[in-house]
């Protein structure tokens, strides 16, 4: 026992030691590719050049000081650079300057890494290297566009204004902004110690040095981020040569982000009747006003993947109860019943209204004798008829009702819309059935009648109810079951506006004909029909 504690004992000194070893190889530069001498570990490195610190300092004839320090031994070159740029930017970059000067000395590709102040001829490298390779990732070359913003005042003002920055007063001591004001490539890097990887200086496993300056709203609570592991915010975005140059998107096009977690999503899009995400690249601007945005549809449109939360039980997969807010849509920017435009919406029929309410992206595809594509005016409450989107409905009387449904009860649009055969994922991607409806609903066509061609209505309404006797319009079994009429023909299924003329009599019960069978009139209160489709009128019931 005593040996073998001793033993014990050995190994665990040994193992100490080689520990701090490792670590502090790490925290010198002899150990690090920034040893561009011959003895350096990199495959860049020097022929025969033995000195290690030359490479960027000297004690003797360096860079005038007033241009750059400490003992800068290398040209600054002349480069005009491309600066980050996007809609959500509030810091005010310029043209890259202190220390983030000194940095593109070596990487933005320009200028030979053996090169020295005031020497004719650049220091010779292995294999006739003389840049910074052009493939290199650490070749930023003069667009910094694609890279995080440097040389710019971070400020408690510019903290206030953006919202999302922690204030600087709070910054851990590892975080150095020159001169205490300005953030360079210096306050993410620290070039002479390469501990914790790409010479960042601290740990960002799980997004600690991201988040030590970036505090985005709701995400200690989001899914994200406690499933991206050590790799944090690097699964989306990349501090440099991102392909998404605006917010830094680790690929293009933007959907691309979201399937290299969600390769299912994916497959349901190549659906024939989708969200259409490949149709536009670039367009979505989190700062963009839903009022007057051009047409286009992407993951971030629905979705805010720095508060989205996983969804629980429930419709769609959801604990929240119609029409509130699901879990997976928090966070998102939305139009109100009032077409206003809300920062962060509070229900989810108000995202729908982004794209399909005042600014339609989806023009109307029946032509119905009461046409509207405005969603927002057909699903409004002051409406005679409506499918209870927004409010409750206006009947207390519907007896095809299924059991688990009453008149006081609300649906989610993504009861109907939806990917077919399912309403877990709460979110329309893609479908065989048009109008991403989750179950088929027949209405172009005169169609024999089966359960199969109404199974979207049948989800809500008993076809043992709606076709017999206790119905409230019996003639619903002749019309669909005898002569194929498809419940789309006489019913507008999402509501008919009372902005565009409807009223009480002629189109409760969401009648709103399809002239493409039918044309004439309807009294709820007479209960007749005046159309073009029957042989003699009117007819009563």
């Amino acid at each position: 026992m005593i040996r073998h504690g001793l033993g014990m004992a050995i190994l665990a000194s040994v193992l100490a030691v080689a520990l701090n070893v490792a670590v502090c190889q790490a925290e010198s530069v002899i150990y690090t590719k920034h040893n561009l001498s011959a003895s350096g570990p990199g495959t860049i490195r020097a022929v025969s050049e033995e000195r290690v610190c030359i490479f960027c300092h000297t004690p003797h004839h360096a860079v005038p000081s007033s241009v750059a320090t400490p003992l800068w031994s290398r040209p600054l070159g002349a480069s005009y650079y491309d600066i980050y740029a996007s809609s959500s930017l509030k810091a005010r970059p310029g043209q890259p300057t202190g220390s983030s000067r000194l940095c593109l000395s070596c990487h933005d590709g320009t200028i030979a890494l053996g090169m020295l102040y005031g020497a004719s001829t650049p220091i010779q490298f292995v294999g006739g290297v003389t840049t910074m390779p052009p493939n290199s990732p650490a070749n930023l070359t003069t667009d910094l566009s694609d890279d995080h913003p440097i040389s710019f005042a971070y400020t408690t003002d510019l903290a206030l204004e953006n919202g999302e920055l922690r204030d600087p007063a709070t910054l851990p001591p590892a975080i150095k902004l020159e001169k205490g004001v300005y953030l360079q490539c210096t306050s993410c890097h620290n070039p002479h110690n390469d501990q914790w990887g790409n010479f960042l200086v601290m740990r960002n496993y799980w997004a600690e040095l991201c988040t030590t300056c970036h505090d985005k709203r709701g995400w200690n609570n989001a899914i994200h981020s406690r499933v991206m592991g050590r790799r944090g915010c690097n699964h989306c975005h990349t501090p440099h040569n991102a392909e998404g140059p605006e917010r830094l998107l680790k690929k293009m096009p933007e959907e691309e982000v979201c399937f290299q977690c969600h390769p299912p999503i994916e497959r349901i899009f190549v659906k024939p009747y989708n969200h259409p995400l490949d149709e536009t690249v670039g367009v979505h601007d989190p700062t963009e006003d839903p009022l007057t945005a051009e047409r286009h549809v992407e993951c971030f449109d629905c979705h805010n993947p720095h508060q989205a939360q996983k969804t629980r039980g429930g419709r769609g997969g959801a604990s929240a109860s119609p029409p509130d807010i699901t879990q997976n849509l928090v966070g998102v920017k939305g139009v109100n019943l009032s077409g206003v435009v809300v920062a962060e919406a509070e229900y989810q029929y108000e995202i729908c209204f982004k794209c399909h309410a005042d600014n339609s992206f989806a023009p109307p595809t029946v032509p119905r004798q009461i046409l509207e594509d405005n969603i927002r005016l057909k699903l409004d409450p002051a409406n005679p008829s409506y499918h209870p989107i927004a409010a409750p409905g206006r009947s207390n009387y519907v007896p095809s009702l299924r059991p688990y449904y009453n008149t006081g009860d609300m649906i989610y649009c993504t009861d109907c819309h939806n990917n077919d055969g399912s309403t877990r994922l709460a979110c329309p991607i893609g479908s065989i059935y048009p109008h991403i409806l989750r179950e088929q609903y027949i209405q172009d066509d005169y169609a024999s009648y089966t359960y199969s061609n109404y199974a979207l209505c049948f989800n809500c309404h008993d076809p043992n109810i709606l076709f017999s006797s206790r119905s409230t319009f019996p003639p619903h079994d002749s019309h669909v079951r005898q002569y194929s009429i498809p419940c789309s023909a006489c019913h507008d299924p999402h509501g008919v506006p009372q902005a565009r003329g409807a009223t009480e009599a002629a189109n409760a019960h969401l009648i709103n004909f399809d002239t493409r069978f039918a044309t004439g009139t309807y009294d709820s209160i007479a209960k007749s029909c005046n159309v073009t489709c029957h042989a003699s009128n009117p007819k009563n019931y």
